[in-house]
């Protein structure tokens, strides 16, 4: 894609964006920068990666997540079929059976509990995991001059920068779809 192209294109997806973001473009300049950026291989190298290693981060905490509530669903299944077990000992003498029941459903009731803590803590570590691999994207990408990117947790300002990043993948996965001629630069 030349610079005619991409300028284009990433005035057809400006105009998608929602006013406030429509004016930075206008007021930074980020249009021509990110035609610039957008053309620098060793930018699309990198965002490439980034792109690589965010599936497999979220890969990987999606699995372990997957591990986690498959382990849960094991050990809940092995408590009901041990406290049947138990109750089924008992179903001859209905005075201790009541007092089974109750300790069976106490047992369960802090069964639950613990599966629920242990999967919000799980979960707040899968945030604090994905928070931090974007602040080191973000730090990466604006070592390398992509306008724009800093580390930041602003939510006006990621949503920028995921922009940003939609362009730029978008760019690349049209300029791998289109053959390379000598004056796209």
């Amino acid at each position: 894609m030349n610079r005619q192209q991409i300028s284009e294109q990433l005035k057809l997806m400006i105009n998608d964006l929602p006013s406030k973001l429509q004016e930075r473009f206008e007021k930074d300049n980020l249009i021509e920068n990110l035609i610039t950026v957008s053309l620098d291989t060793n930018v699309i190298d990198i965002i490439n990666s980034l792109q690589e290693i965010q599936t497999r981060t979220e890969k990987t905490l999606f699995n372990e997540r997957q591990k986690l509530v498959k382990q849960a669903k094991e050990q809940e299944l092995d408590l009901i079929r041990k406290h049947s077990e138990d109750e089924a000992r008992c179903a001859d003498r209905p005075q201790h059976l009541n007092l089974l029941q109750s300790a069976n459903k106490r047992e369960f009731d802090a069964f639950v509990k613990r599966v629920a803590d242990e999967q919000q803590r799980f979960d707040m570590k899968i945030v604090l995991d994905l928070d931090q691999k974007m602040l080191e994207q973000q730090t990466r990408l604006e070592k390398v001059g992509v306008p724009c990117m800093h580390a930041t947790n602003k939510p006006q300002d990621v949503r920028l920068q995921m922009f940003i990043i939609e362009f730029l993948q978008h760019i690349i996965k049209q300029q791998q779809n289109s053959p390379r001629t000598e004056n796209s630069i």
